[in-house]
């Protein structure tokens, strides 16, 4: 694996994780993928009386951009 496939790597894992710290799902990746990547599923957040978490809502946010937006080129080795 290249440097610029581990370091994508890596800021990818740290993305997740930080999705996942919020009690929310990273967008584009899937139940599976967590487990592949050896992260645990996003936690349940405290929210109001009404149950709801504080914050904009889901459909407020500005969209994601692409999970797996980079591709190496280089041969393998």
């Amino acid at each position: 694996m290249c440097l610029a496939c581990e370091e994508q790597e890596y800021f990818f894992r740290v993305w997740c994780v930080g999705f996942l710290a919020r009690g929310e799902m990273p967008p584009g990746v899937t139940m599976e993928d967590l487990e592949a990547m050896g992260l645990p599923p996003p936690k349940a957040t405290a929210g109001g009386p009404d149950g709801a978490a504080d914050g904009p809502s889901a459909s407020a946010k500005a969209p994601a951009p692409a999970a797996n937006a980079f591709a190496c080129d280089s041969p393998d080795e």
